[in-house]
């Protein structure tokens, strides 16, 4: 059985809270437990908060996600009509370096990859299509 949950939000970062209030809620009804909850919690938050930086988008434009559970996986869809992102212009953190030493920022992606087990990303009819899957 699928299980799915949706919302809409503006390309404004102060829209995040109402995006992790609906991604707990999403979790809690799909049966994740607290830390993987916090770990799907902030892969998408710090996915939106990239796309809204760097995505180039306009204020009034919107980013919808999608949260799907498909047997023992939990699929979060987020899609932006932004410009395509491409992954080669993303640099590895350096996490040698103290966190007091470094610019603020950077870390989103690598939160990403370690909180998802798989990342899929298209580009398809002028939007961005990111797709994180955590096993529950």
């Amino acid at each position: 059985m699928i299980q799915c949950t949706a919302l809409e939000i503006s390309a404004k970062l102060e829209k995040i809270p109402i995006l992790s209030k609906f991604i707990a809620n999403s979790m809690i009804k799909f049966g994740l437990g607290d830390y993987g909850q916090f770990q799907v919690q902030l892969a998408v938050e710090e996915a939106v908060a990239n796309i809204i930086k760097h995505g180039s988008l306009e204020v009034n434009d919107k980013i919808s996600i999608k949260c799907q559970k498909i047997d023992n996986e939990i699929h979060i869809i987020i899609e932006d009509p932004g410009k395509p992102f491409n992954q080669k212009d993303v640099c590895e953190p350096d996490l040698k370096i103290s966190p007091l030493k470094q610019d603020p920022g950077g870390l989103g992606i690598y939160f990403i990859k370690k909180y998802v087990d798989k990342i899929n990303y298209t580009y398809k009819d002028g939007r961005n299509i990111l797709t994180l899957i955590k096993y529950a």
